[in-house]
Parts: structure tokens; sequence; C-alpha cells
């Protein structure tokens, strides 16, 4: 079973981009068994820190594929993506044009692709792309 775990920010540049995220779900469950994303399965939630910690550990380490947004800072991005690194799951990340990227991101071993966009139709476009391109190479088969 082929699993994705899209997260990133809530709120960007003063944005709401749940509606990204349901955007991103819905694409990758054209590609995937499952897809975990930030809206709705980390919305809301009514767990401690402690047990939203160990849930958001447990979900990454069972994917197959993270996509991450990091157009903007987040400590928890910046974790997430850590945890991917640590349990070698490759990533995807995703930034608007003209917008710097952190070199720690930029510098991830598992990082497959950056895909830049200036829309919401953009990045949906790029990032299917970007998904039939990594799911045909042998590379991401091997690392399953």
């Amino acid at each position: 079973m082929k699993s994705v775990y899209i997260f990133g920010p809530i709120h960007i540049f003063g944005l709401n981009y749940l509606p990204i995220y349901k955007n991103l779900a819905k694409l990758c469950s054209k590609y995937f068994d499952k897809v975990i994303c930030t809206y709705p399965d980390f919305w809301n939630s009514k767990e401690t820190p402690k047990q939203f910690y160990g849930r958001t550990l447990k979900t990454i380490t069972k994917c197959d594929l993270f996509i991450g947004e990091v157009s903007s800072p987040s400590h928890g991005v910046g974790m997430e993506l850590q945890m991917a690194y640590q349990y070698k799951i490759p990533v995807i990340a995703l930034a608007r044009e003209n917008i710097e990227i952190s070199a720690m991101v930029l510098g991830l071993p598992n990082l497959l692709k950056i895909v830049r966009y200036k829309t919401t139709r953009d990045l949906v476009k790029k990032l299917e792309s970007e998904i039939i391109n990594i799911l045909k190479t042998e590379s991401y088969s091997k690392s399953q």
C-alpha cells in the first residue's frame, strides 16, 4: 500500500491554506491508497501536545512520501521534515514562487523535488506531474 502525508502551516502570509490542502488531498487520492493531510486528519485535534506529537511521528513513519509546504517558516513542518529524514521517507517540498527557502530544507538528503507555484491550480498541475514521475522512478520504488 502506498501512502502520502501532506502537511504544512494552516496560515501562510495571512491566507488560510486549508482549501489548498483539500485540493492536494484530492489529487493525491488518485495515486495513493492512503492520504493523510493537514485537513481534516490533523485539524482541530483535541489531543494534548504530547499525544499530537506521538500521533504525528507514528503517522509519518508509516508513509511512503512526505509532501510539505515550506513557503513560510514553521517549527512543526521543520520537525516533520526531520522526522521524514530520520525514517528515510522521500520528500517533495512546495513553495510559492519568489519565496526564499531555508538552506536546511534545501539540504535535506531525502528531498526529491521542490515544486514552485503561483496559484493553487498551478500547484496541483505541477505536483501531479512530479508524483507521476516519482512513482515511475526505480529509486522511489526500491526505497519502499
